[in-house]
């Protein structure tokens, strides 16, 4: 459907009139595409910018319309709305824009005219003298032929489309109706298609046969006896040109049927996969062999979902399932892929196929095919049955199971609303305080309800209470008597008395025989027929649930707190201390206003690696991505797939080439007769004449001879010669060519398997491939899906962790490192939770490591440095700068005081690569303390801030700067030089 659109520009802005046109299939999605094109534009419309909303209008028929979805501003200049505001109209004085209008201005009142009418007066002045048969000579006659080849383009598409076959040549009579089909505006079917053609510049570059051909498509597809949309003829010209030369027969086919198709498709198998028809899918959906095998992945899930709305973790679970070719999609998916118009069937149709199949079929490609050609089967495929619709739903039919659950427990005995009689006697409630009978209950199965058997309770009097312990039990053994005494239990109040060894068959027998003889009837019956009785137990079983971590962390000590749970915990951690140490604006904005956010970095921090590996490298996963191996045989390069397709190539028959169709053409064509030329001059064109046959010398005696005469005579000649086939084009067109005069070696050649690309980009090259060979890995596709990342987790390279496992090893390796993070007492990332005494803050802890000794209990920090450049005499001092600098001291005399440690070291290892020395360093009792007074300080300042409210940046007074004592000695030597 067209959509034809005024943008009009107000009055303010003195910008020009623009009108834009498109094909959709909705008008929401025209809407949608002509906001993109303004935008594209740079245009705005509306209130308070330069253009009006834009006007929807009548689709106009003229042969100047511009092209499709290009902004026009000079249409306005030439047309205008009529006063019904949708018909367009030509402007009094305007001449269309297009080649079919010939144009005159006189000198003396300047009227214009316009296929022969004075576009001022409306008077017919008559035929101008640029008619288009103007190659029509005064000699010609009905035996004169006309070259198609030689016409204009519109006039090869009518001489074309008035032959029922392809044609080289036209008589006079067939050059007259061409002239006057090409200037009939009345004529509104050859007009459209002339636009149409006009409209797809690729048509210009088409041969006389493809021309005849895409006639012969136009016609069959449109009558000429019924009206033809322009758009949908655009469309359909768009979707013919776009489609190769084999597939143009089912293409025509389909759209004659009324499948507006844009493309062939076809299955694994060759045959047509369909595609074309409207279906229970949304109509703006591309449906294709590739969103086919989404929706089998999508079929072979348990879940139950809606099979028009599916949520995205789902189709995320489908594409996972196609990425892995995971079974049983391999098999639905090649046995689907290959199934004529498999496309044409509807989603509820393909989910019900799958879902109604046994759960084996698959393993089965016999099976299976069987299976899908006698299930397979929908008449009307837009509007799937309902029955369709629930089996593709995994919904039931009706409420079914429901009621035959009800019916099972009636027939157990139980009361049913709506089934069990409310009068019958047994449902009738009984008077609690009488003496309560054993009920016995048949629960099918062989298995039986005694409750109230083994222990029916006393009668009691409203007016005593008394208490009792029962023991519960809550094993029940059908298949042999229980000769096991219950152990003896013990009450909250007094001891119960040892219990004696109970035989439930000797009770049954005793109080329900009945009962007891149907037991032994089935336990016979189960023993002769080999069927396996098991014990029934209906113990709970502890399961073992994931920790639900409090919302408040008392104080106290707790393992296995995860990352994120200790980071948004209450109280005051060590790095929170330091941030104050920065300034308490800073902690603030971070730490109670929250106006400065750390966004922790997806690039890897050595670090942290180095700390999963040495201290928790089990976990590493849940943290880190590690690059994943190319194995062996993937293709990784360019190089590597271009020899692969050389191979693959080489291996093939041999394909005719070019050269080799030429030279069979041009072989043909010299067993032809060739025709006579016409000749220069007079004299050249009488020698051709004379020496054509004597039937065709037409010039009787005593008639003058003119040279258009002897012209006319060879011309004739030379249409009774077969014509030669064309030797110049791709080698498609001359396999073509070849076709005309040899169609099975041409179809001999078609059998050929054809040779994959050797050009392209590195994906059309994979993509080449894939298709001889679906198995084949490709390290770049690897790579992607690792860094794509689903998991949002940090990704490692193999030259990350190949360092990584090298300072671990190192670290492992060293005398004292290793004792200490491979002692068995050690605790790893254990988190303590405390009140700070001065201030009543709360406080949290986190040490790296902690190793309880039996007696003195030791903590640990594992840091990494980068000190490749630091001489070794130096050293320990800068090491020491690194600790003071970044508080690793006050840490130290935090996780002493809240986790209760005796000593503390840090583990440095210096992270550089192939230069991992390790220093252990143990915190003495002096930068413990210093590490104290800093940190009370620091909790001070922070229980102030919150107190009052007030957090002061790091500088609060104006001050004048002074020298240091390096700058002093530095002045006082200047002054002695001056």
């Amino acid at each position: 459907m067209e959509f034809f659109n005024l943008i009009k520009a107000t009055q303010k802005s003195g910008k020009p009139d623009g009108v834009i046109w498109r094909t959709a299939k909705s008008e929401s999605r025209a809407n949608l595409q002509l906001d993109v094109d303004l935008e594209d534009a740079g245009i705005e419309t509306g209130r308070g910018h330069d253009y009006m909303k834009p006007i929807r209008t009548d689709f106009p028929v003229f042969n100047d319309l511009p092209a499709e979805g290009v902004l026009d501003f000079e249409w306005c200049t030439r047309y205008e709305l009529a006063d019904d505001g949708r018909t367009w109209q030509l402007k009094a004085g305007a001449v269309p824009a297009d080649g079919f209008h010939q144009e005159e201005t006189t000198s003396d009142d300047e009227a214009v005219i316009v296929d022969g009418v004075d576009t001022t007066t409306g008077e017919v002045v008559g035929i101008q003298s640029g008619d288009d048969n103007s190659d029509i000579t005064e000699d010609d006659d009905n035996n004169t032929h006309y070259p198609v080849a030689q016409f204009r383009m519109p006039q090869r598409i009518i001489s074309q489309f008035i032959s029922d076959a392809m044609t080289h040549h036209v008589t006079q009579e067939q050059r007259i109706q061409i002239g006057s089909l090409e200037m009939d505006t009345d004529n509104s079917y050859i007009q459209n298609l002339l636009l149409a053609t006009r409209n797809i510049p690729e048509i210009d570059n088409l041969d006389t046969a493809n021309l005849w051909r895409l006639t012969d498509a136009v016609k069959k597809v449109f009558p000429s006896d019924k009206r033809t949309e322009l758009g949908l003829l655009i469309q359909f010209l768009n979707t013919w040109m776009a489609t190769p030369h084999i597939d143009r027969g089912l293409l025509v086919k389909e759209w004659a049927a009324g499948n507006r198709t844009s493309l062939i498709q076809r299955t694994d198998a060759g045959a047509n996969a369909g595609g074309g028809i409207a279906t229970d899918r949304n109509p703006d959906y591309e449906h294709t062999l590739d969103t086919l095998d989404q929706e089998i992945a999508l079929a072979t899930l348990p879940m139950d979902f809606d099979i028009y709305d599916f949520p995205v973790s789902v189709h995320r679970r489908a594409k996972d399932i196609i990425k892995a070719k995971e079974s049983p999609w391999k098999e639905w998916s090649a046995a689907l892929r290959s199934t004529p118009g498999i496309l044409d069937y509807s989603r509820a149709s393909i989910f019900a196929l799958i879902r109604g199949a046994h759960a084996d079929v698959h393993h089965f490609p016999t099976s299976l095919r069987t299976y899908i050609n006698a299930n397979l089967t929908e008449s009307q495929h837009d509007k799937p049955k309902a029955e369709t619709v629930n089996a593709a739903c995994h919904s039931p039919e009706s409420n079914a199971a429901d009621d035959f659950g009800r019916q099972l427990a009636a027939d157990r005995g139980e009361y049913v609303e709506g089934i069990s009689a409310p009068d019958d006697p047994k449902w009738v409630r009984e008077d609690l305080t009488k003496t309560q009978h054993p009920q016995v209950a048949n629960l099918g199965g062989g298995m039986f309800s005694i409750e109230g058997l083994m222990a029916s309770p006393a009668p009691t009097s409203t007016k005593e209470e008394a208490t009792s312990n029962v023991q519960m039990e809550t094993t029940v053994q059908v298949k042999s008597k229980n000769d096991n005494a219950i152990s003896a239990g013990k009450s909250a109040d007094a001891a119960a008395p040892q219990t004696d060894a109970v035989d439930a068959l000797k009770i049954m027998t005793e109080r329900c025989p009945e009962l007891a003889a149907a037991v032994l009837k089935d336990q016979e019956l189960a023993s002769t027929t080999g069927e396996t009785v098991e014990e029934v137990t209906a113990e709970t079983e502890q399961v073992s649930a994931a920790p639900a971590w409090p919302e408040y962390f008392e104080p106290g000590r707790y393992e296995g707190v995860p990352n994120e749970v200790y980071h948004a915990a209450n109280g005051t951690s060590s790095t929170m201390v330091k941030d104050a140490r920065v300034s308490l604006m800073y902690f603030e904005a971070r730490h109670v206003s929250r106006t400065i956010q750390k966004v922790r970095s997806p690039v890897l921090d050595m670090g942290n690696l180095v700390h999963a590996l040495a201290l928790q490298p089990d976990d590493m996963d849940k943290e880190f991505s590690v690059e994943p191996e190319i194995p062996e045989g993937a293709f990784t390069t360019t190089a590597t797939i271009r020899s692969f397709i050389d191979e693959y190539n080489a291996a093939l028959p041999a394909l005719l080439s070019a050269d080799d169709i030429k030279a069979l053409l041009e072989a043909h064509n010299a067993t032809l007769p060739q025709p006579v030329p016409l000749g220069d001059d007079v004299t050249q064109t009488g020698e051709n004449y004379m020496a054509l046959p004597a039937e065709f010398q037409r010039v009787e005696e005593g008639q003058k001879v003119t040279a258009a005469k002897m012209k006319a005579c060879i011309k004739e000649y030379n249409a009774t010669l077969p014509a030669q086939v064309k030797t110049s084009g791709s080698r498609d067109a001359l396999l073509e060519q070849l076709a005309i005069i040899n169609p099975d070696l041409v179809a001999q050649e078609a059998q050929k398997q054809q040779p994959l690309k050797v050009s392209g980009t590195k994906a059309d090259l994979m993509q080449s491939v894939k298709s001889v060979n679906p198995d084949a890995v490709f390290a770049d596709e690897l790579l992607d899906a690792w860094r794509d990342n689903p998991e949002a987790k940090v990704l490692v390279t193999r030259q990350q962790l190949a360092t990584a496992l090298t300072i671990q090893k190192a670290l492992l390796n060293h005398p004292t490192a290793g004792k200490l993070l491979t002692h068995p007492s050690r605790a790893v990332e254990v988190s303590y939770f405390g009140i700070d005494e001065e201030t009543g803050l709360e406080i949290r802890v986190r040490p790296d490591l902690e190793i309880d000794m039996g007696g003195p209990r030791i903590g640990a920090d594992l840091k990494t440095i980068s000190m490749w450049n630091i001489k070794q005499e130096g050293l320990r001092a800068k090491l020491h700068r690194e600790i003071i600098e970044r508080d690793y001291h006050l840490s130290a005399a935090m996780y002493c005081e809240t986790a209760a440690l005796d000593q503390f070291f840090w583990i440095f290892v210096n992270k550089d690569e192939n230069y991992h020395w390790i220093a252990i360093i143990e915190a003495s009792a002096e930068l413990l303390e210093l590490g104290m007074l800093e940190y009370r300080k620091a909790m001070r300042a922070i229980a102030n801030g919150f107190d009052t409210g007030e957090w002061p940046a790091p500088i609060t007074e104006d001050y004048a700067e002074e020298l240091n004592d390096f700058d002093v000695r530095r002045l006082e030597a200047l002054r002695v030089q001056a």
